[in-house]
């Protein structure tokens, strides 16, 4: 931070000197990387938060939980993109800042799970399933749990015991209060949990990822029917590419062996062909004539 700054933040209240503190840094991320991304962390734990600010770092990438009002401000400072981030900046948001690829750093994080623990009204992200064994949990009020949710245990040594692995939730499903009770009494975390990117700014240009493509897989098929339709333009067409060109010559051919046979050209190349036609229709006008005059 510069000496200005500081003399000017040493007049301040604490709190307009700290939000001023706050600014000056945002801007110094904006300044010192190439892209950076808005996320939304509404509703979402700071153990996610954490642990995508870990994940982050070891790309060389940064993550700022933000104040909308301040960051506004750090854009209107440093000039840049204000007016598109406005609407954006509602509710809880993070900031990622980065000198990779914006989308390289997107499909890492959503490769990398991050779990949490179940809140009522969560949506599964995947199969729950409780695993036979036992569950370390005292026999009382919890059994009543595990009756409501039709999981079969017995006591056992003091504890319950589920008697066999049951699925409680399938993707989709919305995790009721019994069952976010009893996942948290087992201390499985089994929502995935991840930041929701709004914006993505990105050589000059504010993107939604939505717009994007970022699931490689469907670029990689996009990319083979766009090669197949290509091949078969060419093909039709008959242009000279490299790719083809054995190809055309080889069709070329055979439409050339087609004219010679049926014109009955005696060449050495088509002979084979046009005796082995004229045996075949030979042979065809045999067994007709055969077929009405069995003496023949």
């Amino acid at each position: 931070m510069s000496q200005t700054v500081v003399l000017q933040t040493s007049k301040m209240s604490p709190a307009r000197a700290r939000k001023a503190r706050l600014v000056e840094e945002l801007k110094e991320y904006l300044r010192n990387y190439r892209y950076f991304m808005l996320a939304g962390t509404t509703g979402l734990p700071s153990s996610v938060i954490k642990g995508s600010r870990r994940l982050l770092y070891q790309k060389g990438s940064a993550l700022k939980v933000i104040k909308n009002t301040l960051f506004l401000i750090a854009l209107k400072e440093v000039g840049k993109y204000s007016d598109q981030f406005k609407d954006a900046l509602k509710g809880q948001n993070a900031v990622i800042f980065t000198n990779e690829n914006p989308f390289e750093v997107i499909l890492f994080l959503d490769k990398q799970k991050i779990l949490r623990e179940a809140r009522p009204g969560d949506v599964a992200t995947r199969e729950i399933l409780i695993p036979a064994g036992n569950t370390g949990i005292t026999p009382g009020p919890a059994i009543s749990l595990f009756n409501k949710l039709n999981i079969p245990i017995r006591v056992q040594e003091g504890s319950i015991w589920v008697t066999k692995d049951t699925v409680v939730a399938k993707p989709g499903d919305v995790v009721t209060p019994e069952l976010a009770d009893l996942l948290n009494k087992l201390g499985m975390k089994p929502i995935e949990s991840k930041l929701n990117i709004k914006l993505i700014v990105i050589d000059g240009r504010v993107v939604k990822p939505e717009d994007v493509e970022l699931d490689p897989n469907l670029a990689i098929e996009k990319l083979r029917v766009a090669y197949s339709q290509a091949f078969n333009l060419a093909f039709n067409a008959a242009l000279p590419v490299p790719q083809i060109v054995s190809m055309l010559v080889a069709k070329a051919y055979l439409q050339a062996m087609a004219v010679a046979v049926e014109a009955g050209i005696p060449d050495k190349s088509t002979l084979p062909y046009t005796l082995a036609r004229a045996h075949s229709a030979a042979l065809a006008i045999y067994n007709l004539v055969k077929s009405k005059n069995p003496s023949f």
